[in-house]
């Protein structure tokens, strides 16, 4: 399926003064609506000038290559030419003429593609990509005589545009599009994701040695281009007015473009205040890294942590500042500690509940844009107290939320915003549900949902939905009743074939392997070895009987299957204080001499995965990392407990694998849970089961956050269409293909 997709930017910001680029880009849809690729307002990870010389528009296609194409929208008065240089007189100031503008980004377009021999032969010095530029004049009936001849550009009159499209759309229709493998790597090294890509290792690239070790295997899968999908860059590279949600799974790359987010908005807008928020300790020094390595890429210059990006944990402390005990600061209140909330069952909701009571009228607006991840730990009054610091009014404010429901480890799920951001003095809702409807200007989504699933192979990931959903279960823990839920997390429904699922009815789920881009299945495929092997089941009879299973297979793997120490995290789902329990796995580990960390109980909460050292963790201080390998102790626990917060905690851990797993337990509960996961990989890559009773389901979980009167509508009009079809030639394909409906186009 062909998606020509509009990059926005910061078009929802700039369009009350850009008429003609709104049309223009219209146009450009209109045009080009056939084509694999995408269009991009203000493209400015390609270059490290000012933002006001870029180009207005970046088109990259799979059928075409590039095009870039700026809009003059001022009419221009007088040329002069200084040193070999033009300049343009725009009222009354003179300025570099957009020639210039376009010149200089082109060359930094293919700086970018030179550097790859799959997109520049450098015996021949030519590209494999086809480069071309225009200038579309707003105001200007007569502009040759502005142009340098020198440069030799293509340029038109906007009234010329459309006519120009389709005559370079019809020259090239029957070009051979790029392949699959040539457009990856043009969209990887225009969009500056190429630095997020693991170094390959030269020797190994020139040496094809057979793949042997667990290592070989795993480093193999790592060796791919780093390259967004479509969703995954309409989210990063676009900045919207106001609030935006976005909810995505385990491993789709939520923190990896909120990162990006805070990067590109930081140097397009250099006097914003951004605050980038989130709950899990050990992934300060990640989310700062990911910023800084694109950001420092992108500009040549380092982030302006001290007075514009703001990187903080929801709690903080002396020793590390967090967005609570700044707070604290800045109001001159003495801050709550977390022996005095010990009790408490959410100590970050009592911590702000008790901010709010005591300063809510004295927190003023700060940020221009502020991001959060792992919004799922967030209690509301957290959200009321980010609402009161963003600049803006209303649903305007720039706040950003990703989440993942099956990540929260409490037994709770995420609200609406009317039930997030709090109420005005009249009692109302500072933010209504229905903010989220629809697009802003640009068609940017005010709502996303991220599909695809990149860090954890197909059988792991569906293993740890299986299991914390209770599919195969007794008792089921969570069941969505909507087709359209479960498309949202990457699911097709086989059967029943309605929109809605009954009760008590045989359900037929199947993940496609276009919705998990792991590769390393692939890898076990083609090299004959079985993929659903990457999950393993160990049964013991006591704790020490775990501990040395663990530790037995931990030396194995490092030592005859290469696998570095630090890629391999071990994750105890017992509940309560279990640090004794954790220092005692660690012994036994040293004794056969593994050196390990156990992060927030004896090393710092940060230090994760530090060099040569096994990680031993909980499921609440592993979320966010990921690794190699991971062991789960104490898996027995899962089997008899329906809660969402136990079978949640089992499928964050599992799914911090980017390769294997190894549930581990003991006693009849290990035997119970070994048969659940049984009946999972039998069914491989289908989940097979009755739908369970409402009433049965012991979780709340609706994926799409809908509301029963807005799945009762969308029924109705399905059902209306499903005995009326000849509406579905009157509908967009888009809308066509939301609702799941067969169209006769």
């Amino acid at each position: 399926m062909k998606n020509f997709d509009f990059i926005a930017g910061s078009l929802a910001i700039d369009a009350p003064s850009s008429p003609f680029i709104l049309l223009a880009s219209q146009i450009i849809k209109e045009v080009f609506y056939e084509t694999n690729g995408y269009f991009a307002y203000k493209f400015i990870s390609i270059s490290k000038d000012n933002p006001k010389n870029i180009p207005t528009f970046l088109i990259v296609s799979q059928e075409y290559g590039i095009l870039i194409v700026d809009i003059i929208q001022e009419k221009v008065l007088s040329t002069i030419e200084r040193d070999e240089e033009f300049y343009w007189k725009i009222g009354d100031e003179f300025e570099y003429s957009r020639e210039t503008v376009v010149f200089n980004y082109e060359e930094d377009v293919k700086n970018r593609l030179r550097t790859k021999p799959l997109l520049f032969n450098k015996k021949k010095k030519i590209f494999n990509v086809e480069i071309n530029t225009l200038l579309v004049f707003c105001e200007n009936n007569e502009y040759q005589e502005l142009l340098d001849p020198d440069l030799d550009n293509i340029a038109v009159n906007f009234s010329e545009l459309k006519d120009y499209l389709e005559a370079f759309h019809a020259q090239r229709s029957l070009n051979t599009p790029l392949s699959d493998e040539v457009f990856a790597q043009i969209c990887s090294q225009i969009e500056g994701t190429y630095i997020f890509e693991k170094e390959k290792n030269i020797n190994s690239l020139l040496n094809e040695q057979s793949l042997v070790t667990v290592n070989d295997f795993i480093e193999e899968s790592l060796n791919v281009t780093f390259k967004q999908d479509r969703v995954q860059r309409q989210i990063s590279m676009q900045l919207p007015n106001g609030i935006q949600r976005i909810r995505g799974l385990a491993g789709t790359g939520k923190t990896i473009v909120l990162c990006l987010k805070a990067a590109l908005t930081h140097s397009t807008y250099k006097d914003f205040k951004i605050l980038y928020l989130f709950n899990t300790q050990s992934l300060y020094k990640s989310i700062q890294n990911l910023i800084t390595k694109y950001y420092g890429a992108e500009t040549g210059l380092l982030p302006d942590f001290e007075n514009k990006i703001d990187i903080y944990h929801a709690w903080g402390g002396a020793a590390k500042a967090g967005l609570y005990s700044e707070l604290c600061k800045s109001l001159g209140l003495k801050p709550l500690s977390f022996n005095q909330l010990r009790g408490s069952g959410d100590p970050l909701k009592s911590l702000y509940k008790d901010l709010l009571a005591k300063a809510s009228n004295r927190i003023t607006p700060v940020y221009d844009l502020v991001l959060i991840d792992e919004a799922q730990d967030f209690a509301p009054e957290i959200f009321e107290v980010v609402y009161k610091l963003t600049k803006g009014e209303g649903d305007k404010k720039r706040i950003i939320w990703a989440y993942d429901e099956f990540q929260s480890l409490k037994d709770t799920v995420i609200r609406e915003p009317e039930d997030l951001f709090g109420r005005n003095a009249e009692g109302e809702p500072n933010i209504l549900n229905a903010s989220l409807n629809g697009n802003y200007e640009g068609d940017i989504p005010k709502d996303f949902t991220l599909p695809n699933c990149y860090r954890t192979p197909r059988p792991v990931l569906m293993t740890a939905h299986g299991v914390a959903m209770g599919l195969y279960a007794p008792q089921k823990t969570h069941m969505f009743y909507e087709k359209t839920a479960w498309n949202a997390i990457g699911y097709n429904v086989i059967q029943p074939t309605t929109h809605s699922i009954p009760e008590k009815i045989e359900v037929i789920l199947e993940r496609p392997d276009s919705n998990s881009r792991n590769t390393l299945e692939k890898l076990l495929t083609d090299n004959g070895k079985p993929i659903t092997d990457l999950i393993k089941v160990q049964e013991v009879n006591s704790t020490l009987e775990q501990f040395d299973y663990i530790s037995s297979e931990c030396h194995r793997l490092i030592n005859e299957e290469k696998v570095a120490p630090e890629q391999i995290i071990i994750i105890n789902l017992s509940k309560g204080d279990n640090k004794h329990e954790m220092i005692r796995l660690r012994n036994v580990l040293a004794a056969r001499g593994m050196n390990s960390v156990i992060p927030g109980y004896v090393e710092s909460p940060d230090i994760f995965q530090p060099k040569d050292h096994i990680t031993i963790t909980t499921p609440f201080r592993a979320k966010g990392n990921e690794s190699n390998i991971v062991f789960l102790i104490n898996s027995q626990l899962v089997a008899d407990d329906h809660t969402p917060r136990t079978r949640n905690s089992f499928f964050v851990s599992l799914t911090r694998s980017r390769g294997w797993c190894y549930v581990v337990g003991e006693g009849e509960g290990i035997k119970k849970l070994k048969h659940e996961i049984s009946g999972i990989l039998r069914n491989f890559p289908t989940f097979n089961f009755i739908s369970p009773l409402k009433s049965e389901v012991t979780g709340k979980l609706d994926y799409l956050s809908r509301s029963d009167s807005e799945i009762d509508e969308i029924n109705r009009i399905v059902n209306i269409i499903n005995n009326n079809p000849e509406i579905l030639n009157l509908l967009d394909e888009n809308v066509i293909a939301k609702l799941n409906l067969k169209s006769e186009k």
